[in-house]
């Protein structure tokens, strides 16, 4: 197997592996090039276990865009999206200019709506989705909406929060394809999309019923539970 590969340098054999990353760290002083070598061994693996442990050491040395679409391209095969898997930590700015991640909601159930200001089902959704903030008041259960509007129509994204009189957390995520941004870790391929995560950050579901589906509320009232 590609872990049995061994690697010799200054006369010492490497077993392939993080040893080997750790054991070249010292040679190699570019961290685009340390990248190289991490994603080089990111690709030789079949296991998200083993991935998540490669780049909770190393995925710090993933700095290009080239680099971090390669990464993508890796970790995609790799995720089954399991109820209890880590969930994505996605970092955007909402609409007052703050950036929020997933990681600050730690501690609450967090519900996030996936949509765009042009999507005409998503907007359908809204008085739905409304309506269930109103009766999760008080609970433990984040509301966070992310627009996948283009950046050109930030400010379209803007008027409608206010006109529409949105609640919860408003993010941006300044387009669909954005790097290594939610709509491809999760492939999302049509809006709207909700999903749901526990209050450790962890899947519950990444293609839940929608607002105007009761199965929704009970899946939130459930989570809050565990």
């Amino acid at each position: 197997s590609s872990d049995l590969i061994e690697y010799r340098m200054h006369g010492c054999t490497i077993a392939q592996g993080t040893d080997m990353i750790k054991a070249f760290e010292p040679y190699i002083l570019n961290d685009t090039l340390r990248g190289d070598l991490v994603l080089g061994r990111a690709g030789s693996l079949k296991d998200y276990g083993q991935y998540k442990e490669l780049m909770d050491k190393y995925g710090n040395y993933i700095l290009t865009d080239s680099q971090k679409l390669k990464q993508m391209a890796i970790l995609t095969p790799l995720l089954k999206y399991k109820k209890g898997d880590d969930a994505y930590n996605f970092s955007y700015v909402d609409n007052h200019g703050k950036t929020t991640s997933l990681a600050d909601m730690k501690g609450k159930v967090v519900l996030v709506d996936v949509w765009a200001t042009w999507c005409g089902p998503c907007k359908a959704q809204i008085p739905y989705l409304k309506e269930l903030e109103e009766e999760m008041k008080g609970t433990d259960v984040q509301f966070v909406s992310i627009s996948v509007d283009e950046l050109k129509d930030k400010q379209k994204w803007l008027h409608f929060i206010d006109t529409a009189k949105l609640g919860g957390t408003q993010l941006f995520a300044g387009g669909w394809d954005q790097q290594s941004g939610l709509a491809k870790y999760y492939q999302i391929k049509g809006i709207p999309r909700f999903m749901v995560f526990d209050k450790r950050g962890k899947i519950v579901s990444v293609d839940a019923p929608r607002p105007s589906d009761p199965a929704l509320k009970q899946l939130l009232e459930a989570s809050l539970k565990q």
